[in-house]
């Protein structure tokens, strides 16, 4: 099957690599001549987990430094890149794209959206005993001195009206909050479907 699907990446132009993630289907899509943006559908947390996702195992090997279109701030000092898987990479810099367009760097600062809080980081979830997304490099938490694991809507900052449009663009491009699936954890964003 990885043989099938690496001939055809190189029929359309991507890097062949067996892995049908974003870039593969964005390619086949425009082959087609379909220019309807189907929102990409992302493993399951289970999925994930298995290590046999488009994400593979756990760790450093597939993770890519991008760079925000806006300036970031990890507990008060200015961040120049992050470190997330590169599959996830084109997704979270067209978010952060769209958001600097939606808000302005002002509203921006005034909502936290600039306070980044982490994203790889090898490590178990919270509360249980298994890895967390974030040791895939799929997960980023923002804002977390106002949005505590714990802290509900409306005390989670990012459960705001105000915040509602951020929350819409990270969806747009397949992420789930894991404020507005449980309302909890708002600081947390993933590229994962939560399991069903």
């Amino acid at each position: 099957m990885k043989a099938k699907i690496k001939a055809i990446q190189r029929k359309v132009g991507v890097d062949a690599d067996g892995i049908v993630g974003p870039k593969t289907v964005a390619a086949i899509m425009a082959a087609l001549g379909i220019n309807e943006a189907t929102p990409v559908v992302w493993p399951t947390q289970k999925e994930v987990r298995s290590g046999k996702s488009i994400f593979g195992a756990p760790g450093e090997g597939e993770l890519v430094s991008i760079e925000p279109p806006y300036a970031l701030f990890y507990e008060g000092q200015p961040v120049r890149t992050i470190r997330v898987h590169r599959l996830v990479a084109d997704a979270v810099l067209a978010v952060l794209r769209e958001v600097l367009a939606v808000y302005g760097i002002e509203r921006i600062r005034a909502l936290g959206l600039d306070q980044y809080g982490g994203s790889y980081n090898y490590r178990g979830t919270t509360s249980g005993s298994s890895l967390s997304m974030h040791a895939w490099g799929i997960a980023i938490d923002w804002c977390p001195d106002k949005n505590a694991y714990s802290t509900r809507a409306p005390h989670a900052s990012l459960s705001c009206e105000a915040c509602r449009p951020w929350w819409e663009i990270w969806e747009k491009h397949g992420a789930v909050s894991m404020g507005r699936h449980a309302d909890y954890d708002w600081m947390h964003v993933q590229f994962a479907r939560i399991n069903g």
